[in-house]
């Protein structure tokens, strides 16, 4: 008798493979059988007839950990709801171990308060060792944060690491490698890895080639020069042979279209060289960032503590302002979704806030950053959701949320509707839109993105694989999720199995942790 038995479902089994109508049974936490037709018993048999099932969906860009969800709220319940079954954190520069000093831990702090968190670990080792006595609403891999180990040795010093310091550094990426992480992560926009050097990152690109393991980088620049900054990455693979992930790419602003040919073009003309580069993105055309990210490179180097000198120094303030006037965002319609100090600005946009406070948008901006505390977070449109297709839609993509797991029940700040809705909002479009057909879209968010990461029986609905599953109503699947509520499931999803348990069941989550801490 098997476990579960899946009736008459249309299969879409993450290789790219055509859809075939086939019965799939499941035994503990493997598929077992996938035939025309299964006449055998089963605890759960489930009518699937005109139903899509695919592979679990592989979230590779999540912030679960630098959220804190993982510990606050496990069962990650946005991500299940919506056909995640495994996610990636580490994600962004950004990861909870190994922490090398107290410094470490703060490069948490753009995205979560580091006020009263504790930790009972050192080393990513340690830090897997306490993940995996736990139980999760999805399975969990991460990386490891380039820019949580940097700081960690280095603190809010404006240098570059020396020879020792580089060696060190490099030590404890390859220890964590050693312990279980997938890859490294390296955010060269953000504060304290603006200063990465091409030396650091060809020594990074040498450890993922030893270990077999993936290099994630998040561009130095997304507007004016995102070309330059891509060609920065291709060059990167090209020379070490190195497995490359470009985290959330996208084009920002002016002459985004122009742009996003060139970047696909440079992309496709080094994987056909034979460089292993994928990047992944979310259907959104607006972002999720901390406020500091809009001013000027120069101005956010050294971190929280230099800003603030520079914001109220006299000759460099003006410099400041004069450079976010030139911006090509426009700022005044950024709407603000959280800050640590609980100002009276949350849901409201820049221009309004400046009104309120009868000063420019520029002061106001400046004002926030000083008076909001250090999770000053904000959504800010970057193009039209037209010019995301040609991202969405690439072969070498993959679909990620750029998020992290929330409950419906918790809903104390704004989040990004990509929390709840990346995989519904995608599918919807290329059901409606057919720009790539439905077996090639499950594909990226599957099979891809687990040979990707190495991840073994993940990301295929095949004999002996593990039994992660999605199965979803083609015609009912998209996202409820919107910025001014945000907190709401989507529709479609009929069933999701994590190791082979049923999670999610006509869109609701069943409150159990199948999920595991993987290494």
């Amino acid at each position: 008798m098997f476990s579960v038995l899946i009736k008459q479902a249309t299969v879409i089994d993450g290789t790219g493979q055509a859809p075939q109508v086939f019965d799939v049974a499941i035994e503990n936490n493997q598929i077992v059988a996938i035939k025309p037709e299964i006449n055998s018993l089963a605890h759960s048999v489930i009518n699937a007839k005109g139903l899509v099932l695919t592979p679990g969906f592989i979230d590779t860009q999540n912030h679960s950990d630098s959220y804190w969800q993982i510990f606050n709220q496990p069962s990650l319940e946005s991500l299940v709801l919506q056909g995640y079954t495994t996610a990636i954190m580490g994600s962004s520069g950004t990861s909870l171990a190994p922490l090398l000093s107290n410094e470490s831990i703060l490069s948490v702090q753009k995205w979560e308060s580091t006020t009263g968190l504790n930790f009972n670990w050192q080393t990513f080792g340690e830090f897997a060792q306490t993940l995996k006595t736990q139980k999760f609403g999805v399975n969990l891999l991460s990386m490891v944060g380039y820019g949580t180990i940097r700081r960690g040795l280095l603190g809010d010093k404006v240098i570059n690491p020396n020879q020792e310091d580089l060696l060190t550094i490099l030590k404890t990426v390859e220890n964590s490698f050693q312990e279980g992480a997938v890859g490294v992560s390296v955010g060269l926009g953000y504060s304290h890895e603006t200063s990465v050097s091409s030396t650091e990152l060809v020594a990074l690109a040498g450890l993922c080639v030893k270990y077999n393991k993936v290099l994630a980088v998040s561009l130095k620049d997304e507007s004016g020069d995102v070309s330059e900054a891509v060609r920065e990455i291709t060059a990167l693979a090209e020379q070490t042979g190195a497995k490359i992930k470009i985290s959330h790419l996208k084009v920002r602003y002016q002459n985004s279209e122009t742009e996003a040919t060139e970047v696909l073009s440079e992309l496709e003309a080094v994987w056909h060289r034979g460089a292993l580069i994928h990047f992944d993105t979310y259907p959104y055309n607006f972002s999720w960032q901390p406020l500091y990210s809009y001013l000027p490179a120069w101005a956010i180097i050294g971190g929280r503590k230099q800003l603030l000198l520079r914001i109220q120094d006299q000759e460099t303030r003006p410099r400041i302002i004069e450079a976010l006037r030139n911006s090509h965002a426009n700022l005044e319609s950024l709407i603000v979704a959280s800050t640590t100090n609980q100002m009276t600005a949350i849901g409201k946009t820049i221009s309004s806030i400046a009104k309120d406070l009868e000063m420019t948008s520029e002061e106001a901006i400046l004002n926030l950053i000083e008076h909001g505390g250090t999770q000053t977070l904000v959504f800010g449109e970057f193009t039209t959701e037209q010019n995301l297709h040609p991202f969405l839609n690439h072969s070498l993509g993959f679909i990620a949320t750029n998020g992290g797991g929330f409950s419906l029940l918790h809903q104390d700040k704004l989040i990004h509707p990509r929390c709840f809705g990346s995989a519904p909002k995608f599918l919807r479009q290329i059901i409606d839109n057919q720009e790539i057909p439905l077996n090639e879209a499950i594909r990226k968010m599957t099979e891809a993105p687990a040979k990707k990461f190495n991840l073994g029986n993940k990301g295929q609905i095949t004999l002996g694989a593990h039994a992660d599953l999605v199965l979803f109503d083609p015609k009912e699947i998209n996202s409820q999720a919107n910025i001014s509520n945000p907190y709401q499931a989507p529709t479609g999803i009929k069933g999701v199995w994590v190791n082979g348990q049923q999670v999610v069941k006509d869109g609701q989550f069943l409150d159990i942790l199948a999920g595991k801490f993987l290494t």
